[in-house]
């Protein structure tokens, strides 16, 4: 049974105030720092889970830093580590301020902490990285579950996500996909099936039946934020690096920067902004 997180846990949050967060991620509320209690229960508890090794990668490697360091620009984007035995105390702190962005301790269930590993038939999120757990029983969950409960119901609670609009989402943003730019490949070239099948092809024709826009719009919340374009995948891996998108994408890079009109739009629509089927 986990002790209960002191004090020092809701006040560690003055360090994370002074760090500049991207866009849209809500600091949590001031502070200082963990006790060596609380770090090290943090470092045995969560960090020992993601240096697990899982098999399916580079051997050796575990299957949450192969992706979730420096590889990506995501929010659950952690410090490499400085050895093979993990991360120095100081990197763990900063680990720790990635990590409570993605807890929700008013409603410990809800993290997506524990919601993108977990198998979408017990309730989780995809995941392109996969399942780790098929049920809330696994005891990796579970040691989660308790270590995020063990802190004040107050202490990381992220903010309300604005709605993203469907209409604007079959109007404006799915045709996207289907108009490549000059020399590029269609988004719906790769991105029409599986678990990267948020751009399906038209069935029939050049227009998506309701039921094909349902779907598209449903798998497309799986790589956006919303709130927060610059976290969101969906506008990071078409992104040039140099313009601030993702290392990686096997696709082409559509936009060279933020500036680009295309990027723009897409953005407002992921921070709510836009909305009806007006795309201009």
């Amino acid at each position: 049974m986990m002790t209960r997180v002191g004090l020092g846990l809701v006040c560690c949050l003055a360090a994370v105030a002074a760090v500049a967060l991207p866009p849209g991620i809500v600091a949590p509320v001031a502070a200082q720092t963990l006790s060596t209690e609380e770090l090290e229960t943090y470092r045995g508890t969560v960090e020992s889970v993601f240096m697990e090794d899982r098999g399916g990668t580079i051997g050796g490697y575990a299957s949450c830093v192969m992706c979730h360091t420096w590889q990506t620009s995501v929010r659950f984007s952690l410090e490499t580590p400085n050895s093979n035995a993990g991360w120095s105390s100081e990197q763990s702190m900063r680990n720790f301020e990635v990590v409570s962005q993605l807890i929700n301790t008013a409603d410990p269930e809800s993290s997506r902490l524990l919601l993108k590993p977990l198998s979408p038939d017990a309730g989780g999120l995809t995941h392109t990285g996969g399942t780790y757990w098929t049920s809330a029983d696994d005891p990796e969950y579970v040691a989660l579950l308790d270590w995020i409960r063990s802190m004040p119901d107050d202490a990381f609670v992220p903010p309300p996500e604005p709605e993203i609009d469907f209409n604007f989402f079959r109007a404006c943003v799915q045709p996207v996909f289907a108009n490549p730019r000059e020399g590029q490949l269609r988004c719906s070239n790769c991105h029409s099936t599986g678990l990267i099948g948020f751009a399906p092809a038209p069935g029939r024709g050049d227009e998506w039946s309701d039921e094909e826009a349902q779907r598209a719009y449903q798998l497309i919340t799986r790589v956006i934020t919303p709130g927060n374009p610059e976290q969101s995948r969906l506008l990071l891996k078409p992104l040039h690096p140099d313009g601030g998108g993702a290392y990686t994408h096997n696709g082409p890079r559509r936009w060279q920067s933020r500036d680009d009109p295309e990027w723009q739009m897409l953005a407002g629509w992921v921070r709510g902004e836009r909305t009806g089927s007006s795309c201009s």
